[in-house]
């Protein structure tokens, strides 16, 4: 299956014969423009000297990695009506077959203990799609993770580009919110969104901008709490555009992600999983799958149908 899959991947991106993609990566390599997306994806994460931008550290498939896939679904300011969210919720209870993978859905605040009730014993996890910066007081409108735990849900979405750019959250704000999360309770999980703008993916900026934004919000973050967290790398761009990354460009982005984990956590890093998320549907998730280091998706629009949700949910088996 390996030697399939490293076939399969060199026939697609056009690297020479002498790449191995689960071995350190050779120099000179050369990679094609991309119609979806242009050059200057991939120019950002290529080093001056033509090397690849990638970790030197093999690379191994989930199985002998041992990262179980993540599919999760921000539900965002959607359903409209606690109705539509019981109809939702029969749905992925009927169709979504969490158990194999690790699937997790972030409805909006009023719906959270709605959710999960009517999850409960379905393997499908809650999680909420912000937390507080404060723990209690007088802070009118906040969520405070302590309340988030007490009503069962397992993670919290941090960092996610709306909350960047539309509510004015800083990289000590989000970093602040995982301390919180990961010192409340030792079995609640925190997903960090990552990923750059259209401005700075045309800038060739990708590298740098990732870099900064996981060094930046998982600062002072302790080792022993890196397997708690999930990075998910969500081009800004391709955040409900219909815009997606094919599955070899995604691949080096997260390869991208995974060198800026290994060089503060070292081998640790090896078991944080990382999402991909922008536009993933039930047809591009088989193929996005496929890729070493690509461990599941975080859907935005595709996870409101629980029947695309579910087929996503599959295509992370």
């Amino acid at each position: 299956m390996m030697a399939r899959t490293r076939v399969a991947l060199f026939a697609t991106i056009g690297i020479w014969v002498g790449v191995d993609a689960f071995g350190p990566p050779a120099r000179g390599l050369s990679f094609p423009s991309s119609t979806a997306l242009g050059s200057s994806y991939l120019d950002s994460l290529v080093g001056g000297d033509g090397s690849s931008g990638a970790s030197t550290s093999p690379v191994a498939p989930f199985s002998s990695r041992g990262r179980l896939p993540i599919l999760a679904g921000n539900w965002k300011l959607n359903p409209a009506t606690l109705s539509d969210v019981a109809e939702l919720c029969q749905g992925l209870a009927a169709k979504a077959d969490a158990s194999r993978v690790e699937v997790v859905v972030f409805p909006p605040f009023p719906y959270l203990s709605t959710a999960i009730s009517m999850l409960e014993g379905t393997g499908i996890k809650v999680g909420a799609q912000n937390c507080a910066l404060q723990t209690s007081g007088a802070h009118t409108g906040e969520v405070a993770v302590s309340m988030l735990r007490s009503i069962g849900c397992d993670y919290v979405l941090l960092g996610h580009s709306e909350r960047r750019s539309i509510y004015g959250e800083t990289e000590a704000d989000i970093n602040a919110k995982v301390h919180l999360c990961l010192e409340s309770d030792p079995s609640l999980g925190v997903i960090l969104c990552v990923g750059e703008t259209e401005e700075e993916y045309d800038s060739g900026l990708l590298r740098s901008i990732v870099d900064v934004q996981i060094k930046k919000g998982l600062a002072n973050v302790n080792q022993r709490d890196v397997s708690r967290i999930v990075i998910a790398y969500e081009p800004v761009w391709a955040i409900g555009t219909g815009k997606v990354a094919t599955p070899e460009q995604a691949q080096i982005a997260h390869e991208a992600v995974r060198q800026t984990l290994a060089d503060m956590f070292g081998t640790a890093s090896d078991t944080v999983r990382i999402q991909y998320g922008g536009s993933v549907t039930p047809d591009s998730i088989d193929s996005l799958m496929i890729m070493p280091d690509v461990d599941g998706a975080l859907v935005g629009g595709a996870s409101l149908s629980a029947d695309s949700f579910s087929r996503i949910v599959e295509g992370g088996l």
